[in-house]
């Protein structure tokens, strides 16, 4: 499902909500995700997931074109764990 999609579906479900303001719920439930993890906040959506930034440390990796061992530097990254309740549904 795309953002669009999102917006799209949340329109139609609810007759009192036009496209553009669901554009603009979607695009601030969005921003307030992105703001809390750039200040290092968890982001746990209740029977869906938690969102959280990890740190990976400094590696060695391998240049894919000449095969040349690089060092990786250490860099924060997104972490996703889904709920119990939606690993159950996936199975």
């Amino acid at each position: 499902m795309t953002k669009s999609e999102l917006v799209q579906r949340i329109a139609r479900q609810f007759s009192g909500i036009s496209m553009q303001d669901a554009r603009v719920m979607v695009d601030l439930f969005l921003e307030g995700m992105k703001e809390g993890l750039m200040s290092g906040d968890t982001v746990e959506l209740r029977d869906f997931g938690v969102l959280r930034v990890r740190t990976r440390g400094k590696r060695k990796g391998r240049n894919p074109k000449t095969g040349a061992s690089v060092m990786v530097d250490e860099k924060k990254t997104v972490y996703f764990k889904q709920s119990r309740i939606l690993k159950k549904s996936m199975t």
